[in-house]
């Protein structure tokens, strides 16, 4: 998806892109390398990193330490499933997996002046960007 014609800050473009470039690569990865991924979301913290299945505890440490963390006017402020529903705190997990499908899921951020969501297909390669708070009955 295209940002540049939008009235975002550079900050939240910046981020929007590193999301959309990380689920994308997630999904590559874990069928290149044959393992499953996760997309760990901590809305506590605003904070994003990722895991798979063959990192040792001192791997899955390091990533948690070295997440990306989202400028301080950007929120996470809820990733929605379809079946479990919305997580507002704490962690949200979204699963690669190797056979090249992943969670179904939105991830809903703001910034100062707008709500936008990410929609993860389980089946399709690119994120699709709503600029607005999009639900699944939408």
């Amino acid at each position: 998806p295209r940002l540049h014609g939008t009235i975002f800050s550079d900050n939240t473009k910046k981020s929007s892109r590193w999301l959309i470039g990380k689920v994308q690569a997630l999904k590559e990865s874990a069928i290149q390398n044959q393992k499953q991924y996760v997309l760990h979301i901590d809305l506590d913290t605003d904070r994003v990193w990722d895991t798979n299945e063959s990192m040792s505890a001192d791997d899955l440490e390091e990533a948690t330490l070295n997440a990306y963390a989202l400028p301080g006017e950007i929120e996470i402020m809820d990733v929605e499933f379809p079946i479990v529903g919305k997580i507002f705190s704490g962690r949200a997990d979204i699963r690669f997996y190797k056979a090249g499908y992943t969670d179904k899921a939105l991830i809903h951020i703001r910034d100062d002046s707008q709500q936008l969501s990410f929609l993860i297909e389980p089946c399709l390669p690119h994120v699709k960007l709503f600029e607005k708070y999009a639900t699944f009955e939408d």
